[in-house]
């Protein structure tokens, strides 16, 4: 969270499960907005439609990034930003090495699919739906690495 609060980005929020006081205070240091995902036991998708409804009415995009990937960096993110910017339409998306990964960055124009996302799904159906329109930003393999558990930190 702290490499996306530092970029360019016009609004960092955060989604957290109703009652996530940590995740709050944890928002409130950071200066950010934290949002609540209400059907947080759904899966991922609650994230993803509790995001959208929050994104300003003159928002170009949404940036969808897990909160579970530390070694991402402003820099990362900067690289989807540029990629947007230069072609403002479509789907952005990280890529590691020969894998496709997050965070990914969808134009308004797909809101209204990312709103009638339902369960686990972050986001892929809609990349699956519009593959003509998925540029892919590759990213150090190494800053994709996603952290689940305690013994992941150590690997």
């Amino acid at each position: 969270m702290r490499a996306l609060a530092a970029t360019s980005a016009a609004r960092v929020a955060i989604v957290l499960a109703p009652g996530d006081g940590e995740g709050r205070a944890l928002a409130e240091r950071l200066a950010i907005r934290a949002l609540t995902a209400e059907a947080a036991d759904e899966g991922r998708a609650a994230s993803v439609r509790a995001a959208v409804r929050a994104v300003a009415p003159d928002a170009a995009a949404i940036l969808l990034a897990l909160a579970d990937q530390p070694f991402l960096e402003a820099a990362d993110f900067e690289k989807l930003f540029a990629a947007f910017r230069a072609e403002p339409r479509g789907i952005v998306r990280a890529r590691y090495g020969d894998q496709p990964g997050s965070p990914a960055l969808f134009a308004r124009a797909h809101f209204a699919e990312l709103l009638e996302l339902r369960g686990r799904d972050g986001g892929r159906a809609v990349i699956a739906r519009h593959p003509e329109l998925v540029r892919s930003i590759s990213l150090a393999p190494d800053h994709g690495r996603d952290i689940d558990t305690p013994e992941d930190w150590p690997a």
